[in-house]
């Protein structure tokens, strides 16, 4: 078939269809599990049966859709999904047995008839997952769900790239053309006869009159400072953008990849419109303010009178940050520093051994406990628990200017503790701002709610530590 005729068989599939029919099909070995196991073991009315269901399948797929487990790619690992379900459903019956047996919890059921009714439930969820998959590949054989992709970078890179995408058709890529990075080397066409479509700098209108869906970044190790002029020449399009990334990229964990057959893909400006960061994230965050505040305010009247005596000045310090989709908010902290400690500087980063820095702040700071007020931006809506940290906005129109992709921190609410808080000290120059941008941009890319759990427990480690700083 031609690539002209190609461009023409695109019959998109809405990602909310696919979510919608994993959840209709897991229901079914949940209810299997549920009637042959739970049922004979207790006697319940039919409004009892029905109602206990629902409250039993509410609970499995909130967890599942937290975990993103109802995003089920082509181009995803199957035996990755499976692990991850074994596991998520083993470590709840194991938790629900366990707190049984000291009598926490009062489950009705025996643990040999629980392992029972996990086995059953488990082997479902897998046979139908299998199900799935097996119906999704034969859909993008058949041209529903096919995404029309071209790859930016006319190099060996890029070659190797499009020849396991070619290599793999149900993956659901058709590689429409190649588009030409400034600096490319002078490569022939190999056997495919992939056309080029043109230069870098027509990447928007090629996307636009090409119906393209995925964009392949495939740049060589030299041209690497072009990569964020290639990717402003997408943006605006309703494009996903992945990136074939270094092996130092890869096995560094700062970036997460998808593999292609041994070809990992790094997601660009991934969907943050999940229902983890959407509904449950602003849940979690509110289950540890609140409480958290609550057990603070004892602490409050203490932190305030050391630091009185220890310098003048303001107990709280208050400055304005920018959050979430670029608004402006008021931080406040307990004061670590002396007042007007920028009077003569102006606005500049902290560093380790700060002068500023008094004696209580430099305590406050190493137990974190001068972020405590901000628990009250948390409440509000304007900060998250977790998440990149507030920038003030002297810093973010410098910093706009050096690091074009920087507003893409402002995707997600602001955090009082983060990944790259817990991996990276100080800002002492620009170098340091880079690495924790990619800290950053690596917990954007990689939300969900496990990782925020590994944020929290380093964040109490280092709390009960005094590592902070």
């Amino acid at each position: 078939m031609s690539y002209e005729a190609l461009q023409h068989l695109r019959i998109r599939l809405p990602k909310w269809l696919t979510s919608w029919s994993i959840f209709l099909l897991d229901v079914i070995p949940s209810f299997i599990a549920y009637k042959f196991f739970l049922i004979p073991e207790i006697s319940l009315s039919i409004y009892n049966t029905i109602s206990y269901f629902v409250l039993i399948q509410t609970f499995w797929s909130t967890l599942f859709l937290s975990l993103n487990l109802y995003n089920s790619s082509a181009t995803s690992s199957r035996f990755i999904e499976i692990q991850r379900i074994v596991l998520t459903t083993f470590t709840i019956v194991v938790l629900m047995i366990f707190f049984d047996a000291i009598n926490y919890l009062n489950w009705p059921i025996n643990p040999q008839t629980t392992m029972r009714y996990w086995f059953i439930f488990t082997f479902g969820l897998i046979t139908s997952r299998i199900v799935f998959r097996t119906f999704q590949k034969y859909l993008l054989r058949k041209g529903f769900g096919r995404s029309n992709t071209v790859i930016v970078g006319f190099n060996s890179r890029g070659m190797e790239t499009a020849k396991q995408i070619l290599d793999h058709n149900n993956l659901g890529y058709d590689i429409i053309g190649f588009v030409q990075a400034v600096d490319d080397q002078n490569i022939n066409k190999f056997e495919s006869n992939i056309p080029i479509l043109g230069e870098e700098n027509e990447l928007k209108e090629i996307i636009l009159n090409n119906q393209v869906s995925e964009v392949v970044l495939a740049l060589e190790k030299l041209q690497h400072n072009r990569m964020m002029e290639v990717i402003t020449h997408a943006n605006g399009s309703p494009v996903s953008i992945k990136i074939v990334p270094d092996m130092y990229e890869v096995i560094s964990g700062l970036a997460r990849t998808e593999q292609i057959y041994g070809v990992p893909l790094i997601q660009v400006n991934p969907n943050l419109n999940t229902f983890y960061n959407k509904y449950l994230k602003r849940l979690l965050d509110l289950i540890i303010a609140i409480p958290c505040l609550l057990i603070f305010i004892p602490f409050w009247g203490i932190i305030s009178l050391l630091i009185k005596f220890d310098s003048t000045g303001p107990v709280l310090y208050k400055q304005n940050r920018i959050g979430e989709n670029n608004t402006t908010f008021t931080i406040r902290k307990f004061r670590s520093m002396y007042y007007d400690a920028e009077k003569d500087s102006g606005p500049v980063w902290a560093s380790d051994e700060d002068p500023r820095i008094t004696r209580v702040g430099a305590w406050l700071r190493r137990f974190r406990l001068d972020e405590i007020p901000q628990l009250i931006n948390v409440v509000k809506g304007e900060m998250s628990i977790i998440g990149p940290r507030p920038e003030r906005p002297f810093f973010i129109d410098k910093l706009m200017q050096e690091f074009p992709f920087y507003y893409r921190r402002h995707k997600v609410r602001p955090g009082i503790t983060g990944w790259s808080q817990i991996k990276q000290p100080y800002d002492k120059d620009i170098d340091d701002v880079r690495k924790k941008l990619k800290f950053d941009f690596y917990y954007i890319e990689n939300l969900s709610f496990s990782l925020d759990v590994k944020i929290l427990a380093s964040t109490f480690w280092v709390m009960l530590s005094g590592k902070g700083r």
